[in-house]
């Protein structure tokens, strides 16, 4: 079932068209660079915030802005990473660090939408006062969030 269904993917016509242009291709690679870089460079600022830095910018506009744009590049990453993935669906399905990376990313998305939904982050939001279990979340932010980068990077060496 599962391979009757990458293949189908393999020949959807938007699959297809991103193989077969010169231009299309490389702009949605790029578009998914782009998304990691919003997804990334909001969630390492909250993280680092959690962690004790920026403290002199109050909490609660700064973590709803990043939270923001953190979820923009997440919906923009998954988006462009599943077209992505539609032009080479049989490669990629075999491939580790493609797996790994898709592993890490949804873990990173669990691990932020716990964090989000605990009281830790209300009250770190109204008084800019961290939990230590906050701040681990934080810590096993910034190692998901590298480690999916580098398993990103390593498909194409696979």
């Amino acid at each position: 079932m599962l391979m009757e269904w990458l293949q189908a993917l393999q020949e959807w016509q938007v699959a297809t068209f991103f193989r077969r242009s010169f231009y299309a291709y490389p702009l949605l690679n790029a578009t998914h660079i782009f998304s990691l870089a919003l997804l990334i460079g909001a969630i390492l600022p909250v993280d680092l915030r959690m962690l004790g830095l920026f403290s002199g910018i109050p909490a609660a506009p700064f973590l709803k802005l990043m939270t923001r744009l953190a979820a923009a590049g997440l919906v923009l990453a998954i988006l462009t990473g599943f077209l992505l993935f539609s032009v080479q669906p049989l490669e990629y399905a075999g491939n580790p660090a493609f797996l790994t990376k898709v592993s890490l990313v949804s873990l990173g998305a669990a691990n932020a939408a716990v964090i989000r939904l605990s009281p830790g982050w209300r009250a770190a939001a109204a008084s800019g006062v961290v939990s230590p279990s906050l701040r681990f979340g934080a810590v096993l932010s910034v190692a998901i969030w590298l480690a999916a980068l580098i398993a990103g990077r390593w498909i194409a060496f696979l």
